[in-house]
């Protein structure tokens, strides 16, 4: 039987000198630098601002849910409606974390 994908190279390969010059033709084909850069960290936000974006989300499917359920009749709407009970649970969720965050600074 024939196999279609091959084995992945050794360890001893990958510090062979024919691995790294192909390794730094790739590299400069697709113009990458050759030394790995560690990404850039994003801006830390606070607990609560996460909170309200998650909320802001929320409130956004919620609306989207509620529309889609005014075009819809029968078992359809049913399930949009579903939907929307389940947001709004997700977001008294997020009332009562926010709340705890504005004891907790207080």
């Amino acid at each position: 039987m024939f196999k279609i994908t091959p084995n992945p190279p050794e360890a001893e390969d990958l510090t062979s000198p024919a691995f790294r010059l192909a390794a730094e033709r790739a590299f400069a084909h697709y113009e990458l630098p050759a030394t790995r850069t560690p990404p850039r960290k994003r801006q830390s936000r606070s607990t609560e601002e996460t909170l309200l974006h998650i909320y802001e989300i929320l409130q956004s499917a919620s609306a989207t849910a509620y529309e889609s359920a005014d075009n819809l009749q029968g078992s359809q709407r049913k399930l949009a409606l579903g939907a929307v009970h389940l947001i709004d649970m997700a977001q008294q969720k997020m009332d009562e974390l926010l709340d705890e965050q504005e004891t907790a600074t207080a």
